[in-house]
């Protein structure tokens, strides 16, 4: 969807392939991670004590934690197309672009393992299975293909500024150094939202971490909302509105003029670090 509407300068099918590809590969870790949760009692032990001691906090940061896994590890995998992107990248809306084409690679193999997973408790020819699989994918797909969007909007401007940048390489910029300084979407409230370009410079890696720590955020609504109950309801509809309103605001930005230009001489005089 967000491909045909980069119609001044389409990003060349194989570079989306390869970020399709790049997004499954992004899975193994996470679920080599859950693998190792699961097969290890002594984990699920202090988590129990942990969580029976904390009430509903337990449940946020686990759910917090595990998107934020889950985003980074999207996050690695579209840097992970490295100089290429130096020659195709001309447009903030290429962030959109290349960042939900790595969340429906991993979209895809995630729910594929999963379905896997499931055939160990169900038979193909069971209805619950198909229910299961059908809305998770549905869900899921919608839902990676969201935050990685609003990721990839402000790893866009990132990728197109000509602000400041650290001595850091930009793969870097995912650690805690000033980490919590972007708590405050400082970059994001005063510039991005307002639609405008800063002209004090800032950092690329404090307007990545601000990206990713919203992406995360949005990704743990997403979760509790599938997950939690008040008062014997379940939040389930809650994630309509989300995906509704968050999609609605990635598609004003494929038509303002900022994020629309083709902008090259940023990328052709400096390495991008």
């Amino acid at each position: 969807m967000w491909y045909k509407k980069d119609n001044q300068e389409p990003e060349p099918k194989q570079m989306i392939v390869r970020s399709f590809f790049l997004g499954m590969l992004a899975v193994l870790p996470f679920f080599g991670l859950d693998w190792q949760w699961d097969n290890s009692p002594h984990l699920q032990n202090l988590w129990k004590i942990f969580s029976t001691s904390l009430y509903f906090f337990p449940l946020l940061l686990s759910t917090f934690s595990f998107a934020f896994l889950e985003e980074s590890l999207k996050h690695f995998a579209v840097l992970r197309l490295g100089k290429h992107l130096q020659i195709h990248f001309t447009q903030v809306i290429d962030g959109v672009i290349y960042s939900v084409a790595v969340a429906l690679g991993f979209s895809f193999a995630e729910n594929l393992l999963y379905f896997i997973s499931l055939l160990e408790y169900f038979d193909l020819s069971d209805s619950t299975l198909w229910n299961v699989v059908i809305f998770r994918s549905i869900a899921t797909t919608f839902g990676h293909s969201l935050f990685s969007g609003i990721f990839g909007l402000f790893w866009g401007h990132a990728f197109v500024s000509d602000g400041v940048t650290t001595k850091h390489s930009f793969s870097s910029s995912l650690f805690f150094r000033h980490f919590f300084r972007t708590f405050r979407f400082h970059i994001i409230r005063s510039h991005i939202l307002r639609n405008r370009i800063s002209t004090r410079g800032h950092e690329k890696g404090d307007l990545v971490r601000e990206g990713l720590l919203l992406a995360t955020i949005v990704h743990t609504l997403f979760n509790l909302f599938l997950e939690i109950q008040i008062f014997g309801m379940p939040l389930t509809p809650f994630v309509v509105p989300l995906l509704v309103g968050g999609f609605l605001y990635l598609r004003k930005q494929f038509l303002l003029p900022n994020n629309i230009q083709i902008l090259q001489p940023v990328r052709k005089e400096k390495k991008y670090e």
